[in-house]
């Protein structure tokens, strides 16, 4: 936890460059592969059920009516009662955006997420079609790395605060690839 705090404020610091920038912290939630996660035992999606995250971000200015939007965020995972692990996901975004009228930007980019997983190594039984099927817990911690294409949507709300809905493409040039989403709320510093 103290090196999240570090890296925290470490980035927040750098989020104050004096180039015609302004620096934004938002919260939102985060639906990891919400079109194919199972939520419950039972084999609900996990269409809507987001997980609350924060997040922060600079705006610099770029020519063409372009400006460049990095941003850390970081995931607070849920945990299931029938699924008992630790995880914890961390994002980077570098996403540009067209400033298509005073109040609407349309965000496109590249991400990386780092995804960390550990358990304590026993069993679970879950539903699989009309039968059940046993799975196993990680019994140690394993961390993955994915890339992303991102692309979005931010309004204005008021002079201060703006809104963001945004898709991630995992994996994009993999057979493996899947979908992930955000809504969030973000204010002006």
């Amino acid at each position: 936890m103290e090196k999240i705090i570090k890296r925290l404020l470490l980035l927040s610091l750098c989020l104050f460059i004096p180039v015609k920038s302004f620096a934004l912290v938002g919260i939102g939630g985060y639906v990891p592969f919400g079109l194919s996660t199972q939520k419950t035992k039972t084999g609900s999606r996990r269409t809507l059920s987001a997980e609350p995250y924060i997040l922060f971000n600079t705006t610099l200015s770029a020519p063409f009516n372009q400006i460049f939007m990095p941003e850390f965020g970081y995931v607070f995972h849920a945990t299931e009662k029938f699924d008992d692990y630790d995880k914890s996901t961390m994002f980077l975004l570098a996403d540009f955006g067209y400033q298509f009228s005073s109040t609407f930007i349309l965000r496109y980019g590249l991400g990386l997420f780092r995804t960390s997983i550990g358990g304590d190594g026993a069993t679970v039984t879950l539903s699989n079609g009309s039968s059940t099927a046993t799975f196993y817990r990680p019994s140690e911690t394993s961390t993955s790395y994915n890339t992303t294409w991102n692309i979005g949507l931010q309004g204005d709300l008021t002079k201060n605060y703006a809104m963001k809905f945004q898709f991630y493409l995992f994996d994009p040039i993999s057979s493996t690839r899947d979908v992930s989403y955000s809504l969030s709320v973000t204010y002006n510093l």
